[in-house]
């Protein structure tokens, strides 16, 4: 998103993000506002005694893109060190709105402030809203809550919103799971399955008989399987159940040179299968569901998917991927089948 910024000064500052991870932009006091007029009342420094209010013009004009706000919000380290806060936070500038926005500093402290050329006084921060059609009518769906307000939600018991809806979670992770469970079935992995004079055994079913390495993956989105994949030779390779496993043949030890093998694991199918049908909509929010904790190098791939969770079965053998997960801010669950 562009937002066009223009200076109403020429000696104004632009707002700026004061680290790589901060959601809010600084912007910096310019000119002391009339709180009717909006027309300048003085210039800066100006003393702000304890009790009173001083309106400062950031120095700036903006065209905010539709539908996206600019909320004006207070800086912690006023309030924290000088008792100074926002009268009006949070302040919205809306779309349609190209004056120089106001920040109504209030002294809530017992010793006088001064607010000095360029400080940086508020932060403002963006984000997308929407603008439902308001539909009269005469009867509304009826909830546990009903006409309850300020101070109701206590009478229900200790947090029966946030329980209810970890319980409808982990019915839909244990559905889902279910999904992924059964790609995993599909597996063709014959890594520690015993060959009988150069075979593999299979049962009725055509399932290879002592078959452990079977992964499976699903991604949710908006309550639909949008990819699923499960671990199974590359388009083009020999298949492993009739030449044997190449690892094996290495003696490659198990979790290490994952590039040497003819297998693509479950989340490089399901991320592949992803792509080939035509991604619609992206990844960004999904859930991943995976029968085991995922190697670094998938890992590392699906940090960049913008997945909001992965979901794995509890009691599964740890890897260091998980660590990149977590430290990517992506929400792990695990969850027992049993």
């Amino acid at each position: 998103m562009n937002v066009k910024i223009k200076k109403v000064r020429s000696d104004s500052r632009i707002p700026v993000r004061a680290s790589d991870g901060a959601v809010g932009y600084d912007v910096f006091a310019s000119v002391v506002l009339d709180k009717q007029t909006r027309s300048v009342l003085a210039l800066l420094p100006v003393i702000i005694q304890p009790g009173d209010s001083v309106l400062i013009g950031i120095g700036v004009n903006m065209a905010v893109p539709w539908p996206h706000q600019c909320e004006v919000r207070p800086r912690s380290g006023l309030a924290n060190k000088h008792d100074i806060e926002l009268s009006n936070s949070p302040g919205t500038i809306d779309p349609d709105f190209r004056g120089e926005a106001g920040v109504l500093l209030r002294n809530r402290g017992d010793k006088p402030f001064t607010v000095e050329k360029n400080m940086r006084v508020a932060q403002l921060v963006f984000s997308k809203v929407s603008a439902p059609v308001l539909q009269e009518c005469e009867t509304l769906p009826v909830t546990r809550r009903g006409t309850g307000g300020f101070g109701s939600t206590g009478l229900f018991g200790d947090g029966i919103g946030t329980s209810e809806y970890k319980n409808i979670q982990n019915k839909m992770d244990r559905y889902y799971m279910n999904m992924a469970l059964a790609a995993a079935n599909l597996s063709s992995c014959v890594r520690g399955v015993k060959r009988i004079k150069g075979e593999y055994k299979r049962d009725k079913n055509g399932e290879l008989v002592g078959q452990t390495r079977k992964f499976g993956c699903i991604i949710v989105k908006n309550d639909n399987i949008v990819a699923q994949g499960y671990n199974a030779q590359f388009p083009g390779s020999p298949k492993c159940s009739e030449v044997g496993c190449l690892r094996e043949e290495l003696g490659i030890q198990s979790g290490t040179q994952i590039e040497i093998c003819r297998a693509m694991h479950a989340e490089w199918w399901a991320i592949t299968n992803f792509a080939r049908t035509g991604g619609a909509n992206g990844t960004e929010g999904a859930t991943m569901y995976i029968n085991s904790e995922p190697c670094e190098v998938c890992a590392k791939i699906i940090t960049g998917l913008g997945v909001e969770a992965v979901v794995m079965l509890s009691g599964v053998h740890p890897t260091n991927g998980v660590k990149i997960l977590l430290d990517a801010g992506i929400d792990i669950r695990y969850i027992n089948m049993e």
